[in-house]
């Protein structure tokens, strides 16, 4: 990759907007991850009642408030259930095989509180 080309991945990552990974994000952690866990691991209601909690803070954030305080608060709190999706998969060796998604889902939990933070602090 050219400097051109890696700095403008650089730009793209710090400077884009988030809102639509949050909304993703949000929409994984109120639907698909409660589901995965019930299927997968029963033993786990209380990150399914969190995440789905958290899911609908954080589309509730971006989707109808949209306030860039409100929505760190649900990026953050997004990144500990998506944190605690992979520490449980992992305690209970299922972090295998297309279950290791969840780790993807953890770096754009992660990657959405860093570019929606830098956008608190432009403002």
């Amino acid at each position: 990759m050219s400097k051109k080309g890696l700095k403008r991945a650089v730009e793209i990552f710090k400077y884009s907007d988030s809102e639509p990974n949050e909304v993703f994000t949000g929409l994984l952690h109120l639907a698909i991850l409660p589901l995965a866990l019930y299927t997968e691991m029963i033993k786990s209601p209380w990150l399914c009642l969190f995440s789905m909690a958290v899911g609908a803070f954080q589309l509730y954030a971006v989707l109808y408030n949209g306030s860039l305080k409100l929505r760190s608060n649900a990026t953050k709190l997004a990144a500990v259930v998506a944190v605690a999706t992979v520490l449980n998969y992992y305690i209970a060796g299922l972090l295998t095989g297309s279950r290791v998604g969840w780790l993807l889902v953890l770096i754009f939990a992660i990657w959405n509180v860093v570019r929606v933070d830098m956008q608190k602090h432009l403002s």
